[in-house]
């Protein structure tokens, strides 16, 4: 006669696809801080030196924002010091200046700490689009417009210094180059990148500007966005649908092509602290994480609606998206509850992950005392398989593990009582619990079993059939519909139903089938508008 076999819960469906520890890492960032401004989010930008806050643009202000006692988003201060829209932000590298662009042509220097404008870049003849400090040089700064123009500005005198006839369309993009405080890269709405060294023009006006531009590269779409890779030989253009990679070092070759990133113009793309990872924002209400060397898709965000600008922290423990509502976000990967320090602080999320090259170099988490016994040591147990080093030793009796209750009654086939086992301990899984029922199938008393209980037994398995109900896969629905089937046509205390508890509980079990067959007549219309559509 052949072995009893212990009943086992029943297995899931496989999933198709593991994700990777990237992706498991970036599907782990949820959403910290979210506000609501009065107007359009135009610009967010975090400032490069500790505690990296937030400068968020909307209206005619800029609000500043900082972490709380409780993680939660405090407002710093605001500064609303602008005559007109404010369109642009950018931060000096000590975070103790900021650059704001205004829609009636200036651009003001303004102290975070005290909120006072020092000084205001006038020239522009219509909005300023995008600003930046130089990145060798502090007392340097640019400005881009929509007249297309790049200038350079003396921080210190507020003096204008040189001015480029860089697009023929609105200038979006201008961030530093490699090279020192003379080299930048701008692109805008012509669709056009360029690479200037404004060295090579001795100094001149819009003149000499065709002779400044070391290189120019057409992205096909009017560019909304860009991000340069430390060092300033590759960068990152976004603009319709496309992000592209270029290589300006060698003149402008394209590097990678991101075809179809979104379904609607991609407005905003900015790279991580280790410039590993791109984050695309765009008005189809998602945002896309890739990984910078091949472009290859990691994760993506649901929005509550059309993103129109996104900020990578500088610490890239967290990222925030400004939507065109009004709302913005702040999205960041908190460590779990209860994974705490030496010191009593939360361990970061990046401390804990293992076995990829994440955005940061960070230490591993030490083992916990007595892990290397319990999975490699002498306390590994009999079920963890041997090294090919290891000398396995047979035991003298085989070892047998402690049966449960349920396999038990199987065994003995006592049916009635593996029924009232699985309907009445609590701490019984709904899986094994189905389980049992196949093996019942399998061995041809399942009708038998539930014919022979009383009103008692037969009212547990009623509430257990209803808790059961929801939440199944296929294999599992065909199991509890045999079951409740065979229950209904079999049982005599159901014919009708012999006491007022029953009477209730085939109530409620006939309320939740009424309410499944609603929801499959919906399901059952979608279906054919959706046939009709594909059909078309």
């Amino acid at each position: 006669m052949a072995e009893y076999a212990e009943i086992r819960a029943l297995p899931h469906p496989r999933r198709f696809a593991e994700l990777t520890p990237e992706a498991q890492h970036y599907k782990s960032f949820r959403t910290l801080w979210k506000q609501k401004e009065t107007s359009r989010v135009v610009a967010l930008a975090f400032s490069p030196a500790k505690p990296h806050r937030l400068a968020v643009v909307n209206g005619t202000k800029v609000g500043i924002w900082t972490a709380g006692k409780a993680g939660s988003a405090e407002a710093s201060s605001s500064i609303s010091k602008f005559k007109d829209l404010t369109q642009c932000v950018a931060w000096r590298s000590d975070g103790k200046l900021m650059l704001a662009g205004e829609a009636g042509g200036s651009c003001a220097v303004v102290e975070t700490e005290n909120r006072q404008v020092l000084r205001r870049f006038r020239g522009h003849g219509d909005a300023v689009t995008c600003c930046s400090f130089a990145a060798a040089d502090r007392s340097k700064a640019a400005t881009g417009g929509r007249d297309g123009k790049l200038r350079i500005w003396d921080v210190a005198t507020s003096e204008l210094v040189q001015t480029v006839d860089a697009h023929s369309d609105c200038m979006k993009v201008l961030t530093p180059g490699p090279g020192g405080p003379d080299v930048w890269i701008t692109a805008g709405y012509d669709g056009k990148v360029r690479f200037w060294d404004l060295r090579l023009g001795g100094g001149e006006e819009s003149a000499a500007a065709a002779s400044m531009a070391v290189a120019t590269v057409d992205h096909g779409s009017p560019v909304e966005s860009g991000a340069a890779f430390p060092g300033g030989a590759l960068f990152a253009s976004a603009g319709g649908t496309e992000v592209k990679l270029w290589d300006l070092a060698s003149g402008g070759r394209i590097v990678q092509t991101l075809g179809d990133a979104h379904s609607k113009v991609v407005t905003s793309v900015c790279l991580d602290a280790s410039a590993s990872v791109l984050l695309t924002a765009s008005f189809d209400g998602f945002a896309k994480v890739y990984r910078a060397a091949g472009l290859e898709h990691l994760w993506t965000y649901k929005l509550p609606g059309p993103a129109t600008c996104a900020a990578w922290r500088p610490d890239g423990k967290a990222f925030a998206v400004g939507l065109d509502d009004g709302q913005w976000q702040m999205r960041q990967w908190k460590s779990p509850a209860g994974d705490k320090g030496e010191d009593g602080t939360a361990v970061q999320a990046e401390d804990r992950l293992s076995g990829w090259d994440g955005p940061s170099a960070t230490p591993k988490v030490a083992p916990k005392k007595g892990a290397y016994a319990k999975t490699k040591g002498h306390l590994r147990g009999m079920d963890a398989a041997p090294a090919s080093d290891d000398e396995v030793v047979e035991p003298e009796r085989p070892f047998k593990k402690r049966e449960s209750q349920l396999d038990f009654f199987l065994r003995k086939f006592e049916y009635r009582k593996a029924l009232e086992y699985i309907v009445t301990t609590q701490s019984f899984s709904r899986q094994v619990g189905l389980a049992a029922i196949e093996e019942f199938l399998q061995r041809g008393v399942l009708e038998t079993t539930l014919t022979e209980i009383g009103d008692t037994l037969c009212l547990s398995v009623l509430r257990w059939l209803m808790k059961v109900f929801v939440g199944t896969d296929t294999l599992q629905q065909q199991l509890f519909m045999e079951a409740l089937h065979t229950l209904l046509d079999c049982n005599k205390c159901l014919q009708p139903p012999s006491t007022a508890e029953l009477l209730k509980a085939v109530e409620s079990l006939e309320n939740k089938v009424t309410q499944e067959l609603k929801i499959q007549e919906v399901l059952m219309e979608t279906g054919g508008m959706l046939k009709a559509v594909t059909t078309l």
